[in-house]
């Protein structure tokens, strides 16, 4: 297949994907027997023959990263599913809008398998958009009561620490430690922050600073921000551009610079430190939804996880076996006290949003 306007088409048959990945990956390897849903889920997936993926283009690894996983479950459950991979520059609610506008419009999603953080993933489960799945049949133990929720709609992939400071390491008169400490007159003019107010809505949550501390720091923060940028530009911190960015997105992106040599280092705030997860969900009118579901679920298994983090830099922390678990117990041995975002949060504070957008508001209009 050749590539085309919609999309990179990724043909890899099962022998030729395992072959290629355990010269390449350390990572594949024989999987146990699987369960008999599983094993259904299998057939399923072959039959239908195809995958559509399509996703922000800062998540999952990248295309590096999606590549590397359609591949590596192909060679372990013996599939011959060929992928269509659409790594969207857009935004995850633009990427949710274009599910909603297909199946309004009786057309297959865009994408067998959605990707997104809390306020994604509430959404398309409210406006029903997502289809169930026996998650805990595929991968019994894996996938548990610890790595679902929505009542079994969504499914936990990956943790992130999202909220926190970018600063550059060798330019920056010091190093930050706190939210608070960013109002100092010495960071004034040197900041960089998002047009959309980035974790603002976390912090003004009624049980977290609530919006009237929120908005007094938003006031005072703005005037220090000398210009907004998206979450993935971290190499205009790299470049002394700006010696700060916060808050990030996902508390990740700035070790692919730190991996590079770029003097980045990254802080979470003793004043607000945040956890959260990006889920997976299959939208209703997936086109394959057979295929959607075996790729997630290969996302879980060990083998997925660890390309997610060899591509990504984060996995799901509550796996034993988990990276992301190891730089928790870091900064918990430093002290900070994470907080938990998870879906049904989310659904309890209608008021971050409208709180956000205020923010947003302040933010933009300093500009």
């Amino acid at each position: 297949m050749t590539e085309t306007s919609i999309g990179l088409y990724v043909k890899c048959g099962a022998i030729a994907c395992a072959m290629a990945l355990l010269v390449a990956s350390p990572f594949i390897a024989r999987a146990d027997e699987p369960s008999p849903a599983l094993k259904q889920l299998i057939a399923d997936a072959n039959k239908e023959g195809r995958l559509d993926l399509q996703w922000a283009s800062s998540l999952l690894g990248g295309i590096d990263g999606v590549t590397q996983e359609v591949a590596g479950m192909n060679a372990m459950f013996g599939t011959n599913i060929v992928p269509r991979l659409t790594p969207d520059p857009g935004s995850v609610p633009q990427l949710l809008n274009k599910i909603g506008v297909t199946q309004a419009a009786g057309q297959p999603s865009p994408t067998d398998a959605f990707v997104g953080t809390t306020v994604h993933i509430v959404t398309a489960v409210e406006k029903n958009m997502v289809q169930p799945a026996a998650w805990k049949t595929f991968l019994p133990g894996r996938i548990d009561d610890n790595t679902i929720e929505a009542d079994g709609l969504a499914v936990r992939v990956f943790t992130t620490l999202p909220g926190g400071i970018v600063y550059n390491t060798k330019l920056a008169p010091e190093k930050p430690t706190s939210l608070m400490d960013l109002l100092k007159p010495v960071w004034t003019g040197k900041i960089a922050s998002t047009p959309y107010a980035a974790s603002f809505e976390l912090l003004s949550a009624t049980d977290m600073w609530g919006e009237e501390k929120t908005l007094d720091f938003a006031r005072k923060f703005s005037k220090q921000v000398s210009g907004l940028i998206g979450c993935p530009e971290l190499e205009r911190v790299a470049s002394g551009e700006f010696l700060v960015f916060a808050m990030d997105c996902s508390g990740r992106e700035w070790v692919r610079y730190d991996k590079a040599g770029a003097p980045v280092g990254f802080v979470v705030p003793s004043d607000y430190a945040a956890q959260r997860f990006y889920y997976m969900v299959i939208p209703k009118n997936a086109g394959h939804p057979n295929a959607g579901k075996l790729f997630v679920t290969y996302l879980m298994t060990t083998e997925g996880q660890s390309i997610l983090w060899k591509t990504g830099s984060y996995d799901l922390h509550t796996f034993p076996d988990s990276q992301m678990r190891k730089v928790i117990a870091d900064y918990e041995k430093q002290g900070i006290k994470f907080r938990e975002f998870t879906l049904a949060w989310w659904k309890l504070h209608p008021e971050v949003i409208p709180a956000q957008a205020k923010v947003v508001d302040l933010l933009t209009k300093q500009q």
